[in-house]
């Protein structure tokens, strides 16, 4: 019986235990042949640690032979991509744990992080001039100044191509980890710098022979006009129009159903389907894959939000909370089934976000949360794309539930009314909602009230009722228009 290694997002460990994998190495045929510095956006738990690891494992020089990771994948009916295995000085990085409440924890992680890559490479130090020397062992003890760990990556470049006479292969996983940790805890602009001259300086090399391909992977496609600005070898590989990349994350439908049939589970087609199907990568139809195997993992458990579960969804949680009544409006449509139809921005910053409610969506595209599909053009501006975005399947439904679980949670309202706010919001009957009405202004109301303006004390009584609902509906008494009422 195959078996998911829950968790093993090594792709050599994988293989060596004999883990189930789906096979996605023809994107070292993409990397091969594609461009020279690539970024992928994709939300978390998607492949993207096991693919990069997979990469890295493929084109890096080593004296372990290490042939027999690929000879039952479909790269290896491609000689010419082959030749390219164990040839190159590979640098891999993941900054996906690299996170601090403070800018100094965040800078003292940064040179945690470079200074590893530099533990197995004692050997570059003897042929360097003195200068890079200096800059060695001041990355090498965890001592270096702002301008020599903002320098590391070109250096290190550097070094690798002139020792080895081979360009480097340079893999970035999760570069916007600290770039998130950065905006929730008020030094974004510090780590927008260093990484704008880090990535900068290392990936537009100024010799372009010593770089072969630079692979950059992230949740969000943020801030291209501010960190990437200098890269114009960069090519985004956006999970909204078709490419070849599409279907190297995630699990399409037909390796979702020979998962199935595999783990002899193919009865539960219909179930992964509605909870972790949904995704659309360009054409492509995408199952979340972390998803996936945990349910199988977990059979005959009952399905669960088992992606929801991995993180925290505080910040889509605030993002939501701070957009509005319009935000909620398209909200409520949402998880009413339907759809609604915005640009989707793939240049967003964090400063962005709370702006526009069109922000707030794409953020919650590239995180994981909407599905976006049916291109257009928008009526209002010919030149304008927009996409029907919707709720992609019961585990994302389930965290907009939570969401709105929340609103109603921190307010102060009593029980009772509590229950008339839920039974406004879910009653679709105008004549139980009449008798509800009436049996409270029966109950409540008495004659002396009514005696001289009843219309306006209904007017008032109703408008106290629905004042609890300010969290979700704009409400406004008789609003003027013009010069007078509506």
């Amino acid at each position: 019986m195959p078996v998911f290694r829950i968790g093993v997002d090594d792709f050599q460990e994988l293989i060596d235990e004999g883990g189930y994998f789906v096979d996605k190495s023809l994107l070292i045929r993409e990397v091969i042949e594609g461009n020279k510095v690539v970024l992928l956006p994709r939300p978390r738990r998607f492949g993207k640690t096991l693919n990069m690891t997979m990469l890295r494992y493929f084109f890096e020089r080593s004296d372990e032979d290490r042939r027999y990771l690929f000879q039952n994948l479909a790269i290896a009916s491609y000689p010419d991509c082959m030749q390219h295995q164990g040839q190159y000085p590979v640098i891999f990085i993941s900054l996906k744990d690299v996170k601090g409440t403070t800018w100094n924890e965040m800078r003292n992680r940064l040179i945690e992080k470079i200074a590893e890559l530099l533990i197995p490479l004692p050997y570059l130090r003897p042929d360097l001039p003195p200068i890079y020397q200096r800059g060695f062992d001041a990355l090498y003890t965890g001592t270096p100044d702002d301008a020599t760990l903002k320098a590391s990556l070109k250096n290190l470049i550097t070094w690798l191509y002139t020792f080895h006479k081979k360009p480097v292969i340079v893999l970035i996983d999760e570069y916007d980890t600290p770039m998130i940790e950065g905006w929730q805890n008020g030094y974004y602009d510090k780590i927008a710098d260093f990484l704008r001259s880090w990535l900068g300086g290392g990936l537009k090399h100024e010799n372009a022979h010593a770089l072969y391909r630079a692979v950059i992977t992230g949740i969000l496609r943020v801030a291209k006009e501010s960190i990437f600005s200098g890269l114009n070898n960069l090519f985004v590989s956006t999970s909204l129009l078709p490419n070849t990349l599409s279907t190297l994350f995630g699990f399409t439908e037909e390796e979702v159903l020979q998962i199935l049939r595999d783990f002899g589970r193919l009865d539960q087609a219909d179930i992964v389907r509605d909870w972790y199907d949904g995704y659309r990568f360009g054409s492509q139809t995408i199952y979340n894959p972390w998803s996936v195997s945990m349910y199988i993992s977990q059979y005959p458990a009952p399905p669960a939000p088992y992606w929801l579960n991995t993180a925290s969804n505080t910040l889509v949680y605030e993002e939501l909370g701070k957009g509005g009544i319009g935000i909620k409006q398209d909200l409520e449509q949402l998880l009413s089934g339907e759809i609604i139809r915005y640009p989707i921005t793939e240049t967003i910053t964090f400063r962005d976000i709370g702006k526009n409610p069109a922000h707030i969506w794409s953020f919650l595209y590239f995180s994981g949360y909407l599905r976006a599909e049916d291109p257009r053009f928008a009526d209002y501006n010919p030149t304008l794309l927009t996409y029907a975005l919707s709720i992609p399947n019961l585990e994302i439904s389930t965290a907009y539930q939570q969401f709105v679980n929340n609103i109603f949670g921190n307010g102060d309202t009593t029980a009772g009314m509590k229950s008339f706010v839920s039974f406004f919001l879910e009653s679709r009957s105008q004549a139980v909602l009449e008798d509800t009405l009436q049996n409270l202004i029966l109950s409540l109301v008495s004659i002396h009230d009514l005696a001289k303006l009843p219309e306006a004390v209904f007017h008032a009584f109703v408008l106290g009722l629905l004042a609890n609902l300010r969290a979700v509906y704009e409400i406004r008494s008789q609003p003027e228009t013009g010069f007078g009422r509506a």
